[in-house]
Protein backbone atom coordinates (compact mmCIF):
# COMPACT_ATOMS: atom_id res chain seq x y z
CA UNK A 1 0.00 0.00 0.00
CA UNK A 2 0.70 3.69 -1.19
CA UNK A 3 2.26 5.08 2.74
CA UNK A 4 1.71 8.57 1.13
CA UNK A 5 -2.13 7.51 0.75
CA UNK A 6 -5.02 8.57 3.22
CA UNK A 7 -5.89 4.66 3.03
CA UNK A 8 -2.59 3.97 4.51
CA UNK A 9 -2.85 6.74 7.09
CA UNK A 10 -6.49 5.70 8.34
CA UNK A 11 -5.23 1.75 8.80
CA UNK A 12 -2.01 3.37 10.97
CA UNK A 13 -4.51 5.79 12.62
CA UNK A 14 -6.63 2.84 13.52
CA UNK A 15 -4.24 0.23 14.47
CA UNK A 16 -3.00 2.53 17.02
CA UNK A 17 -6.40 3.32 18.67
CA UNK A 18 -7.40 -0.28 18.93
CA UNK A 19 -3.69 -0.71 20.65
CA UNK A 20 -3.94 1.48 22.63
CA UNK A 21 -1.40 3.97 21.39
CA UNK A 22 -4.20 6.58 21.53
CA UNK A 23 -5.71 5.95 24.77
CA UNK A 24 -9.85 6.88 24.96
CA UNK A 25 -10.11 10.24 25.91
CA UNK A 26 -7.21 11.04 24.74
CA UNK A 27 -6.16 13.97 21.88
CA UNK A 28 -4.99 13.06 18.66
CA UNK A 29 -2.16 14.71 17.76
CA UNK A 30 -2.17 18.15 14.97
CA UNK A 31 -3.06 17.84 11.53
CA UNK A 32 1.00 19.38 11.36
CA UNK A 33 2.43 16.84 13.38
CA UNK A 34 1.14 14.12 11.78
CA UNK A 35 1.62 15.34 8.40
CA UNK A 36 5.24 15.77 9.43
CA UNK A 37 5.52 12.19 11.29
CA UNK A 38 4.40 10.46 8.08
CA UNK A 39 5.77 12.69 5.53
CA UNK A 40 2.40 12.92 3.94
CA UNK A 41 0.65 16.31 3.05
CA UNK A 42 -2.06 17.71 5.82
CA UNK A 43 -4.91 17.35 3.26
CA UNK A 44 -3.58 13.47 3.39
CA UNK A 45 -3.97 13.53 7.21
CA UNK A 46 -7.46 15.71 7.16
CA UNK A 47 -8.97 12.96 5.00
CA UNK A 48 -8.04 9.90 7.22
CA UNK A 49 -8.96 11.56 10.19
CA UNK A 50 -12.42 12.46 8.30
CA UNK A 51 -13.18 8.73 7.60
CA UNK A 52 -12.10 8.11 11.22
CA UNK A 53 -14.50 10.08 12.77
CA UNK A 54 -17.15 8.87 10.40
CA UNK A 55 -16.69 5.23 12.01
CA UNK A 56 -17.04 6.39 15.19
CA UNK A 57 -12.78 5.99 16.55
CA UNK A 58 -12.53 9.82 16.88
CA UNK A 59 -14.66 12.60 17.42
CA UNK A 60 -13.91 16.88 16.96
CA UNK A 61 -14.72 19.61 19.10
CA UNK A 62 -15.04 22.80 17.87
CA UNK A 63 -11.90 24.90 18.85
CA UNK A 64 -10.16 22.51 21.11
CA UNK A 65 -8.98 19.40 19.03
CA UNK A 66 -9.73 15.57 17.83
CA UNK A 67 -10.26 13.16 20.19
CA UNK A 68 -10.09 9.63 20.33
CA UNK A 69 -13.78 7.99 21.21
CA UNK A 70 -15.09 5.52 23.92
CA UNK A 71 -15.65 1.99 22.44
CA UNK A 72 -19.28 0.99 22.24
CA UNK A 73 -20.82 -1.09 24.49
CA UNK A 74 -22.90 -3.50 22.48
CA UNK A 75 -25.75 -5.34 24.52
CA UNK A 76 -27.78 -7.65 23.95
CA UNK A 77 -31.85 -8.08 25.27
CA UNK A 78 -30.55 -9.96 27.71
CA UNK A 79 -30.43 -7.91 31.29
CA UNK A 80 -27.30 -6.95 32.23
CA UNK A 81 -25.57 -4.32 34.36
CA UNK A 82 -24.09 -1.14 33.09
CA UNK A 83 -21.10 -2.54 35.17
CA UNK A 84 -20.72 -5.57 33.53
CA UNK A 85 -20.37 -3.94 30.29
CA UNK A 86 -18.33 -1.45 30.94
CA UNK A 87 -15.95 -4.29 32.93
CA UNK A 88 -16.64 -6.62 29.24
CA UNK A 89 -15.35 -3.46 27.10
CA UNK A 90 -11.54 -3.07 29.72
CA UNK A 91 -13.10 0.02 30.81
CA UNK A 92 -12.97 0.65 34.80
CA UNK A 93 -16.32 1.08 35.98
CA UNK A 94 -17.22 3.71 39.02
CA UNK A 95 -20.52 4.84 40.46
CA UNK A 96 -21.84 8.21 41.77
CA UNK A 97 -25.13 8.68 43.84
CA UNK A 98 -26.53 11.77 42.72
CA UNK A 99 -29.10 12.04 45.25
CA UNK A 100 -31.08 9.06 47.23
CA UNK A 101 -34.00 8.97 50.00
CA UNK A 102 -37.97 8.52 50.38
CA UNK A 103 -40.64 10.06 48.31
CA UNK A 104 -44.58 9.24 48.13
CA UNK A 105 -45.28 6.90 45.12
CA UNK A 106 -48.00 9.59 43.85
CA UNK A 107 -50.15 8.70 40.83
CA UNK A 108 -47.29 7.28 38.65
CA UNK A 109 -45.26 5.13 40.71
CA UNK A 110 -48.62 4.06 42.45
CA UNK A 111 -49.65 2.69 39.40
CA UNK A 112 -46.01 1.41 38.08
CA UNK A 113 -46.17 -0.61 41.67
CA UNK A 114 -50.30 -1.38 42.23
CA UNK A 115 -49.47 0.35 45.52
CA UNK A 116 -51.14 3.30 47.42
CA UNK A 117 -50.07 6.91 46.19
CA UNK A 118 -48.74 7.34 49.54
CA UNK A 119 -47.25 4.44 50.07
CA UNK A 120 -43.43 4.91 50.29
CA UNK A 121 -40.71 4.38 47.71
CA UNK A 122 -37.40 4.37 48.08
CA UNK A 123 -35.44 5.84 45.26
CA UNK A 124 -31.46 6.57 44.16
CA UNK A 125 -30.44 8.48 41.24
CA UNK A 126 -26.96 7.09 39.87
CA UNK A 127 -24.28 8.63 36.95
CA UNK A 128 -22.53 5.38 35.81
CA UNK A 129 -19.21 6.07 34.17
CA UNK A 130 -16.17 4.10 32.36
CA UNK A 131 -12.87 5.24 33.13
CA UNK A 132 -14.56 8.46 34.88
CA UNK A 133 -16.24 9.52 31.72
CA UNK A 134 -20.32 9.39 32.07
CA UNK A 135 -21.73 7.05 30.30
CA UNK A 136 -25.30 6.78 31.71
CA UNK A 137 -27.36 8.21 34.19
CA UNK A 138 -30.07 5.85 36.27
CA UNK A 139 -33.34 6.60 38.05
CA UNK A 140 -33.92 3.92 40.35
CA UNK A 141 -37.37 3.35 42.34
CA UNK A 142 -38.20 0.47 44.98
CA UNK A 143 -41.45 -0.52 47.26
CA UNK A 144 -39.98 1.29 50.58
CA UNK A 145 -41.81 -1.53 52.39
CA UNK A 146 -40.04 -4.33 50.42
CA UNK A 147 -36.89 -2.82 51.21
CA UNK A 148 -37.14 -1.30 54.63
CA UNK A 149 -33.17 -1.29 55.23
CA UNK A 150 -32.32 0.48 51.69
CA UNK A 151 -30.87 3.19 53.03
CA UNK A 152 -28.21 1.48 54.79
CA UNK A 153 -26.59 0.32 51.62
CA UNK A 154 -23.95 2.11 49.59
CA UNK A 155 -25.51 1.95 45.97
CA UNK A 156 -22.46 3.08 44.74
CA UNK A 157 -20.58 0.59 45.65
CA UNK A 158 -23.26 -2.47 46.25
CA UNK A 159 -25.98 -4.10 44.08
CA UNK A 160 -29.45 -3.05 44.40
CA UNK A 161 -29.95 -7.22 43.89
CA UNK A 162 -27.46 -7.33 47.16
CA UNK A 163 -30.16 -5.20 48.92
CA UNK A 164 -33.26 -7.89 46.85
CA UNK A 165 -31.18 -11.13 48.69
CA UNK A 166 -31.36 -9.97 52.05
CA UNK A 167 -34.73 -8.58 51.64
CA UNK A 168 -35.59 -12.72 50.58
CA UNK A 169 -36.78 -10.77 46.98
CA UNK A 170 -36.43 -13.27 44.41
CA UNK A 171 -36.60 -11.70 40.69
CA UNK A 172 -38.40 -13.65 38.08
CA UNK A 173 -37.99 -11.51 35.27
CA UNK A 174 -37.81 -7.91 33.68
CA UNK A 175 -39.74 -5.99 30.83
CA UNK A 176 -37.56 -3.58 29.03
CA UNK A 177 -38.29 -0.81 26.28
CA UNK A 178 -35.90 1.13 24.74
CA UNK A 179 -36.04 4.17 22.81
CA UNK A 180 -34.05 6.61 20.91
CA UNK A 181 -34.58 10.14 22.12
CA UNK A 182 -32.97 13.64 22.66
CA UNK A 183 -31.66 14.91 26.12
CA UNK A 184 -32.13 18.24 27.52
CA UNK A 185 -30.62 19.30 30.94
CA UNK A 186 -29.96 17.90 33.77
CA UNK A 187 -29.82 14.97 32.10
CA UNK A 188 -27.18 16.44 29.65
CA UNK A 189 -25.12 18.48 31.96
CA UNK A 190 -25.03 14.98 33.98
CA UNK A 191 -23.42 13.28 31.09
CA UNK A 192 -21.61 16.11 30.25
CA UNK A 193 -23.66 16.27 26.54
CA UNK A 194 -24.96 19.26 24.63
CA UNK A 195 -29.05 19.80 24.79
CA UNK A 196 -30.47 17.87 22.04
CA UNK A 197 -27.30 14.81 22.25
CA UNK A 198 -29.11 11.04 20.78
CA UNK A 199 -29.42 8.90 23.76
CA UNK A 200 -30.80 5.32 24.25
CA UNK A 201 -33.95 5.73 27.01
CA UNK A 202 -34.47 2.61 29.07
CA UNK A 203 -36.80 1.49 31.06
CA UNK A 204 -36.40 -1.58 33.09
CA UNK A 205 -39.64 -3.16 35.38
CA UNK A 206 -38.35 -5.69 37.24
CA UNK A 207 -40.76 -8.89 38.82
CA UNK A 208 -40.64 -10.89 41.92
CA UNK A 209 -41.90 -14.45 42.26
CA UNK A 210 -44.94 -13.15 43.29
CA UNK A 211 -45.48 -11.60 40.06
CA UNK A 212 -45.03 -8.02 42.33
CA UNK A 213 -42.97 -5.06 40.68
CA UNK A 214 -39.68 -4.37 42.87
CA UNK A 215 -37.84 -2.05 40.88
CA UNK A 216 -38.29 0.91 38.20
CA UNK A 217 -35.64 2.21 36.84
CA UNK A 218 -35.48 4.63 33.79
CA UNK A 219 -31.97 5.09 32.55
CA UNK A 220 -30.39 7.47 29.55
CA UNK A 221 -27.65 5.93 27.81
CA UNK A 222 -25.38 7.86 25.20
CA UNK A 223 -26.39 6.68 21.57
CA UNK A 224 -22.78 7.08 20.68
CA UNK A 225 -21.66 4.58 23.37
CA UNK A 226 -24.38 2.14 23.23
CA UNK A 227 -25.05 -0.33 20.62
CA UNK A 228 -27.92 -2.42 21.41
CA UNK A 229 -28.29 -5.60 19.04
CA UNK A 230 -31.23 -7.84 19.60
CA UNK A 231 -31.21 -11.32 19.07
Amino acid sequence: MDSHSSKYIYDTLKGDIENNLYSFGSALPSERTLAEKYFVSRTTVRNAIEQLVHDGLLYKIQGKGTYVSMPKLHATNSVTSTRKYLKDHHLKPSTRIITSGIRNAGYKYSNIFNISESDQLFFVYRQRLGNKIPYSVEYTFLPFAYVPNAQSYNFAKESLYDCFNDNNIIVDHTVQTIDLVKIFKPQSDILQQPDGSASFKRVNTVYDIHNRVVEYTLSYSLADKFKFVFD
